[in-house]
């Protein structure tokens, strides 16, 4: 990702709260500029269709209690190949800042949607699968942020300790701080070493957990580019743990490159 882009959607995440009412339409212009948009973060894992259609985002009578949107018919669905839900949380949260940056708002949706009203609204392979819906529009009102967890309570440091990492390190960990996840439960730690972070799903969350560490992995990433450090993700053991690791060149002070073979 460009520098300028990545730059943008870390500050956007500071900003970025759910938004679940809605006033007035995207116009033409921008709907067809974020579709295009949404086309340049598909890949072999995972993909976005921007669609606009009525009757999909109203309140559900039965899932009504969790809550549901109104006031937009704008939505991006998250289309995952052979249940990659990493992948998707990441590049759906990336749509999601891009269209914050341009002054949307937008809300992730597990199942507050109407289903059957998606029936035709766009074509699956046999090896794919909806994950989520991500509303999109203009804001009715001001989102207030939801509370976050401690860094404290993600990382297992103490103050004293966390002011001591690296300036990279202290900004994925605050970045990924912000990020969203589903009934804002964050079910991940965060294990902080020297030359790695790692992320670790701590529960499922109602199936929507490698969804929520997907979404916090791109706001660390985001984090550690904003001091100019950047890397690559691996993934550790059959739990599917995350290891952020910059590269060898990324800033001064990495040791030797053979750290950073997977």
């Amino acid at each position: 990702m460009e520098y300028n882009m990545m730059i943008k959607w870390h500050e956007a995440a500071k900003k970025r709260a759910s938004v679940r009412q809605y006033d007035g339409k995207v116009s033409k212009e921008l709907f067809y500029n974020l579709k295009d948009f949404a086309a340049t973060l598909n890949n072999g894992d995972a993909r976005i269709e921007f669609k606009s259609k009525s009757g999909v985002l109203g309140r559900s009578r039965l899932l009504s209690f969790l809550g549901g949107v109104e006031g937009t018919n704008c939505f991006a669905a998250v289309i995952v190949r052979d249940d990659n839900k990493f992948m998707g949380g990441y590049i759906g949260e990336a749509f999601v800042l891009e269209c914050v940056s341009r002054g949307l708002g937008t809300c992730w949706l597990g199942g507050t949607y109407k289903k059957r009203s998606l029936k035709n609204a766009f074509s699956l392979d046999e090896d794919e699968s909806l994950l989520c819906v991500i509303a999109v529009g203009k804001a009715a009102e001001q989102p207030t942020p939801a509370e976050k967890k401690s860094v404290q309570k993600l990382t297992g440091l103490s103050e004293s300790e966390f002011r001591m990492l690296p300036a990279w390190q202290h900004e994925a960990v605050n970045s990924a701080r912000l990020a969203p996840s589903a009934l804002n439960k964050q079910p991940w730690e965060l294990e902080i070493e020297r030359d790695y972070i790692r992320i670790i799903n701590t529960k499922r969350n109602f199936g929507f957990g490698d969804v929520d560490c997907g979404i916090a992995m791109l706001h660390i990433e985001l984090g550690a580019a904003s001091c100019g450090v950047y890397g690559d993700w691996f993934f550790d053991g059959e739990d599917g743990e995350a290891r952020f690791v910059p590269f060898a060149d990324s800033f001064e002070g990495i040791s030797d490159s053979e750290e950073f073979d997977d």
